[in-house]
């Protein structure tokens, strides 16, 4: 009998987010995505119209136990959260299966970062991954996603990588997960990547 491939939270949300992505345009996959954007800030034991497109998708090993959420449960349903916003009004798909695994939240926020002052969008970037809880980073994160959907719609999100940030940034290794954000969000494009975008 050969093993199966242990599931990752980040295949997990990338299950999922191709399962929304191929809904995108039925009266069904509209509704999905509205039960999400209205469930955030809810706990996941009061999103019960959540429940179908969550819970089928996860391994029995990602399920909270004792009524208690898991890390993963709430990892994954915040990532496909953020999705749903961004991809609201839009029937071009938002997230990215091709990015590299390297590419997280930092590299598509840097699109935000055009023209020679970046004060005030560094300063936002900066007051997000220096939140304290996870609540903070995720009310700050959805400002700036909806900034970037405003000033850069045409940027992709590895939302499967974002999960997978996530995941780690509620086990305790936030400086880990803010450090790699940071990274690619002030890390400087060389020409060959400029001219690429172009």
């Amino acid at each position: 009998m050969s093993e199966k491939t242990k599931e990752t939270v980040s295949s997990v949300t990338m299950k999922i987010l191709i399962k929304l992505s191929n809904q995108l345009n039925t009266s069904s996959g509209k509704a999905t995505l509205a039960s999400l954007r209205h469930s955030i800030g809810r706990p996941i034991n009061e999103s019960k119209e959540v429940w179908p497109i969550l819970f089928e998708s996860l391994p029995e090993e990602f399920l909270g136990q004792d009524g208690d959420d898991s890390f993963e449960e709430v990892a994954i349903l915040t990532a496909i959260q953020l999705y749903s916003l961004q991809q609201q009004g839009t029937s071009q798909n938002v997230f990215t299966k091709e990015a590299d695994r390297n590419q997280n939240i930092g590299y598509s926020l840097k699109n935000l970062r055009k023209g020679d002052d970046t004060t005030a969008v560094d300063r936002r970037f900066n007051i997000m991954i220096t939140s304290s809880t996870f609540e903070e980073l995720i009310y700050h994160l959805r400002h700036l996603l909806t900034l970037l959907k405003t000033k850069s719609s045409e940027t992709k999100i590895n939302y499967a990588r974002l999960a997978e940030d996530l995941y780690w940034f509620l086990k305790d290794y936030q400086e880990s997960v803010r450090l790699n954000w940071a990274r690619q969000y002030y890390k400087q494009e060389n020409k060959g990547e400029q001219q690429n975008e172009n």
